[in-house]
C-alpha cells in the first residue's frame, strides 16, 4: 500500500531525522516506512501522525472508503490545532476563554454556558 509519509513530511518542512525524533525512531526506519519497505500498521500510524501534526488516515494514498471525509483535517483545522498544541496548558485555556465571546458574536450563537 502506497502512503503520504514523504509527501506530508516535505509539506511541513521536515527532515528524516526531526520525524524520526519526533517518533522515537531511526530516520532509517521512517525512509522504510515512506518508500513501504515496512509495514505501516496502525500502531505506525499513531506515531507518525503525531509526529507530522495529522489524522492517521492522512497517511494513507488511499484511505478505506467513507473514512477519509469524516476522518481527516482540513488545512484550516490542522493549522489551528498546530497552534493550540504549539501553546502551554494555561495559554490553551486563556485562549479558549477569549474565542468563546467571538465565536458567540460569529455566529449568534450563545456560548457562555457550553463546555469549550
Amino acid at each position: 500500500m502506497t502512503n503520504r509519509i514523504s509527501e506530508i513530511r516535505k509539506a511541513r518542512g521536515l527532515t528524516l531525522v526531526e520525524v524520526a525524533k519526533r517518533a522515537r525512531t531511526s530516520n532509517q526506519q521512517i525512509s522504510h516506512l515512506e518508500r513501504g519497505r515496512r509495514k505501516l500498521s496502525y500502531e505506525w500510524m499513531e506515531r507518525l501522525a503525531i509526529a507530522l501534526s495529522c489524522h492517521p488516515l492522512d497517511l494513507l494514498s488511499d484511505p478505506p472508503a467513507g473514512l477519509a471525509a469524516t476522518g481527516a483535517l482540513s488545512l484550516k483545522e490542522r493549522g489551528l490545532l498546530e497552534m493550540f498544541r504549539s501553546l502551554d496548558e494555561r495559554e490553551q485555556d486563556t485562549l479558549l476563554l477569549a474565542l468563546q465571546p467571538m465565536v458567540a458574536f460569529v455566529t449568534g450563537a450563545d456560548l457562555e454556558h457550553s463546555n469549550m
